[in-house]
């Protein structure tokens, strides 16, 4: 990883009456090729072992704390004295708190992760910028089951739609796309039915959102739920009967960049992929 490199420092000790070596990450600044910062916060790390990028901050931690152990073990064995090893993973060391700080004097720099689906079979590489896989391979296979259910839930001109939807998210298509479904009808008629199966289809690549609160010009923070850059977003229950503001709303659907707003946090340029699905008991007015 370049954004990091072992430093060691041999010192006389008074006290110790003894040579010490200490050996501790030395934060670069640089423009990284593993690292990725976003609104001066940690975004992502390249996982290499994994062979995936990792959105996970703790894996910071247990990845640089294992090549300081590597160097520790190489070094204790020549070194006559005492060897002092800082790690990310102990507190104490004070290296955690300086990597927290490294995070926010750097500029923003990252590249989106995940914009398409990744399968359980597909071969990727660091370039591709990949944080997760689909548990399962993209092939033929039997469907009878579902061709039941929501053959009984939909008319065939809906159902052809709704499919055609769900075929865009796979392709990759539905990022260019200017449209959201909304499943309208009185409860128990199938709405959250197919919702819980586009679920199980796209896990990991979903996320809930709130209808209102985008449509809502005082809620400046309903678009954080975007800010892991999900394929799908969804909310079983929504209301789009009344709409303040429709600007959030038609930027989402239309794949805009927009600023993300999160508490506490600086706000960020942020593309969102995601194609909508509404469940709704009342009628959509835009």
């Amino acid at each position: 990883m370049d954004f990091y490199k072992i430093r060691k420092v041999e010192t006389f000790s008074t006290s110790l009456k003894s040579m010490v070596l200490d050996i501790y990450p030395d934060f670069r600044v640089i423009r990284s090729e593993d690292l990725m910062i976003r609104g001066s916060d940690f975004y992502a790390i390249w996982d290499e072992p994994a062979g995936l990028w990792n959105t996970d901050e703790y894996r910071v931690q247990r990845l640089v704390d294992n090549h300081l152990e590597q160097v520790y073990l190489e070094v204790e064995k020549e070194f006559q004295g005492i060897v002092r090893v800082k790690y990310l993973g102990n507190f104490s060391s004070g290296m955690w708190v300086k990597f927290q700080q490294y995070l926010k004097s750097m500029a923003d720099s990252y590249t989106q992760l995940d914009e398409k689906l990744t399968f359980a079979n597909d071969v990727v590489t660091k370039k591709d910028y990949v944080s997760k896989r689909l548990s399962y391979s993209l092939k033929p296979g039997d469907c009878s089951s579902y061709d039941e259910l929501i053959g009984t839930l939909y008319d065939p001109e809906e159902r052809e739609k709704l499919e055609w939807a769900i075929g865009a998210i796979i392709s990759g298509d539905a990022r260019e796309m200017h449209k959201f479904c909304v499943l309208y009808g009185k409860p128990g008629s199938g709405k959250s039915t197919l919702i819980n199966i586009i679920l199980q289809m796209f896990e990991g690549y979903t996320a809930v959102f709130d209808a209102k609160s985008l449509t809502n010009a005082r809620n400046s923070f309903a678009i954080s739920a975007f800010k892991h850059g999900p394929l799908v977003a969804f909310q079983q229950d929504g209301d789009l009967s009344k709409i303040e503001d429709n600007t959030t709303l038609n930027s989402i659907v239309a794949h805009e960049d927009i600023l993300m707003n999160e508490k506490n946090k600086p706000m960020y340029s942020f593309r969102v992929n995601a194609f909508l699905f509404l469940g709704s008991n009342n009628p959509v007015k835009i």
